[in-house]
């Protein structure tokens, strides 16, 4: 249940170009036609997880007005690589980083990096909630999750029952110098599992490499409305 700092592993590529990576943006992508789908967005697929204990000094800053929560003085941050697939409105990976925050007395995510193989995807997040993704190349072959330069996960399955989750809570992110939150809502059914993350060493969410992983969840029949008022 170790992180491991070194290279990603090389893979092929499922599709998607590939960026080098980003910071968050403080203003969404202004596309001058809307090219991709309203909101809410109703995706549906599977997911592998990893909660975080994290160093406040390693952590990037929040939106305004937004505090990250912590447990005996680190914060929580999750992980996660993401298979969206139909009958969900798009189909692509993800590779995100979110660190576990509150306005005022309601928790919810600051995603602080993202990176996605759907142009579309890329576009609407940026343009609707200010949630900066960028675009990468992923593999995901029997357990081996690679966002190509990024992030690799292998995962060692345990044999434990699945339980339902329900989950809704805010993602909040800065724009214009302001927090905005969006909605999230989701069902799944979660186990534990077992995962080992290779981070690079600097840039992305190499800061992780300060942090300590704590659970690790797969996660399958995900259900997710990203974006209702």
């Amino acid at each position: 249940m170790s992180a491991e700092h070194g290279t990603t592993p090389p893979g092929e590529p499922r599709r998607g170009p590939r960026d080098e990576q980003g910071s968050a943006p403080d203003r969404p992508d202004r596309p001058a036609a809307e090219d991709f789908p309203p909101a809410p967005w109703d995706l549906c697929g599977q997911g592998w997880l990893t909660v975080w204990t994290a160093p406040r000094s390693a952590v990037p800053p929040s939106p305004p007005g937004v505090v990250p929560l912590t447990l005996f003085g680190r914060v929580l941050v999750v992980t996660a690589f993401v298979d969206y697939r139909p009958p969900g409105l798009l189909s692509y990976h993800e590779l995100l980083a979110a660190v576990v925050v509150r306005k005022g007395v309601s928790p919810g995510l600051s995603i602080t990096h993202i990176w996605v193989d759907d142009e579309t995807s890329r576009r609407g997040a940026r343009a609707m909630w200010a949630i900066p993704k960028q675009p990468a190349d992923f593999t995901f072959d029997a357990g081996h999750l690679t966002a190509r330069t990024h992030a690799t996960a292998e995962e060692a399955p345990l044999k434990a029952p699945g339980l339902p989750a329900r989950i809704t809570t805010s993602v909040w992110q800065a724009r214009n110098g302001t927090a905005h939150r969006t909605a999230l809502r989701t069902s799944a059914r979660v186990r534990p599992t077992r995962l080992r993350w290779h981070l690079p060493g600097t840039g992305g969410i190499g800061w992780l490499t300060a942090a300590r992983p704590r659970l690790h969840l797969a996660v399958t029949n995900l259900r997710m409305r990203f974006g209702e008022p």
